[in-house]
């Protein structure tokens, strides 16, 4: 009853990625934190470790095996700088919440997503958008008097990561989707006796970025692209060949165990 999750979860109560670290640092591995990394550096076709940032400090950090998983919009750069090029096949799945007034509707203190609904190219969900509430000036408070409906949207490959700069246009195809789910979203509200004219929207955001190195029929079991060197690898999103329009984190980690295991 805390509506949190999306912040990290401050009961403890939900999985966390960071239990993973407990074993790994029982095992031996070093962890380092507010250490940037800038370039993996390649000599004679192999990676022979990254050049990081730590602070002010500038350091390499050798390594016989690289594995990159910095997202969708991380690992991308570090791959430009590198000397290897990526792909612009950007998606982002992208999330737009169409909501209404409803006192004491409390969502902001419920689990996020409950349920979902699947229609060609997106689904459909409850969800109280943080993103939104903080940043959008419709989403005026109190946040319990705001009941939401989420739009995930699996978008159409076309953007890229180039430095610090993104660039995604919607394509028409992702405008048709887009407005037939704002649809679905206006009859759902109404069938509940929330007027269109009570409505109001979120603030359009990047769900889940990918695709710039995609994986193909040719790379699906080696994982490894072969503009790569053969002892780098990537294990994010970036693999993903096309946009999910729905939460990516299980086949995230498939793909990361499985790298992890042809790593050994």
């Amino acid at each position: 009853m805390c509506g949190r999750c999306v912040l990290g979860c401050p009961r403890g109560i939900k999985w966390d990625s960071r239990e993973i670290l407990a074993p790994a640092l029982e095992g031996g591995v070093t962890l380092r934190t507010g250490v940037t990394a800038e370039r993996v550096v390649i000599k004679g076709g192999e990676a022979v470790g990254l050049d990081v940032r730590a602070g002010p400090r500038r350091e390499f950090v050798p390594a016989d095996l690289v594995v990159l998983a910095a997202g969708g919009f991380g690992t991308p750069p570090l791959l430009e700088r590198s000397g290897i090029p990526c792909v612009a096949r950007l998606f982002v799945d992208p999330v737009l919440c169409v909501a209404a007034r409803w006192k004491g509707a409390r969502q902001d203190r419920d689990l996020l997503m409950p349920f979902y609904v699947r229609r060609e190219g997106y689904i459909l969900a409850p969800y109280f958008d943080p993103l939104s509430y903080f940043f959008n000036r419709e989403w005026r408070p109190p946040a319990g008097d705001i009941l939401s409906l989420m739009i995930k949207l699996a978008d159409e490959p076309e953007g890229r990561v180039e430095g610090r700069r993104v660039s995604k246009p919607l394509t028409a195809g992702d405008a048709n989707r887009l407005a037939e789910a704002s649809d679905l979203c206006r009859k759902i509200f109404d069938r509940i006796g929330v007027r269109e004219e009570a409505l109001f929207f979120g603030t359009l955001n990047a769900g889940h970025p990918g695709g710039s190195l995609p994986l193909g029929t040719e790379t699906a079991a080696s994982l490894h692209d072969p503009r790569l060197p053969g002892n780098l690898y990537v294990a994010d999103a970036t693999l993903l060949p096309r946009a999910l329009g729905a939460p990516p984190i299980l086949t995230i980690m498939a793909l990361a165990r499985k790298v992890a295991r042809l790593c050994v």
